[in-house]
């Protein structure tokens, strides 16, 4: 008896093993913006204490991804961009809550983006504002919780092997 248990619990260890998500080099961990401020139809976005070379927020949360569609939009007056906090030449907009883990490539988040918005959307990169760390973009996006965006020259992004 005994030894028929230690086998159930044997196969039992294998199998959760066997079908555990499997862990990135980044740790698990995706990055994340949020909205900064907002000021006449312009939203500045930004790392906030976020991590761009692992990621700071766990996958396995669910939240909004930050899509960009990209126009070549004109610096609206007011927007002075630099290095840090460049202007993006688009709109913004997000999505629904969706689990990091769920984002199992880059065109699995562009396509999310897509379904969502339209033709043209896709999900906003670090290096938008041709620069990093913040943006500006026409938008008004969520500010109540951090946003999934994803960087192009790190481990950062929870598909990340």
């Amino acid at each position: 008896m005994r030894r028929m248990l230690n086998a159930r619990l044997g196969l039992m260890v294998l199998v959760s093993v066997l079908t555990a998500p499997v862990a990135f080099a980044s740790g698990g961990f995706g990055m994340s913006w949020q909205k900064l401020s907002h000021s006449q139809g312009v939203d500045h976005i930004g790392c906030s204490n976020c991590n761009a070379y692992t990621g700071e927020t766990a996958c396995t949360q669910a939240l909004p991804v930050l899509c960009i569609q990209q126009d070549g939009s004109a610096v609206p007056p007011g927007v002075v961009p630099d290095f840090y906090n460049g202007w993006a030449r688009g709109n913004v907009a997000t999505t629904l809550p969706i689990r990091g883990t769920s984002l199992a490539s880059l065109s699995a988040a562009n396509q999310l983006c897509t379904d969502s918005f339209g033709a043209g959307w896709r999900m906003a990169e670090f290096h938008d504002g041709a620069g990093g760390w913040n943006w500006y973009a026409y938008g008004n996006v969520r500010s109540d919780t951090r946003l999934w965006v994803y960087i192009n020259d790190t481990v950062g992004n929870c598909w990340n092997p």
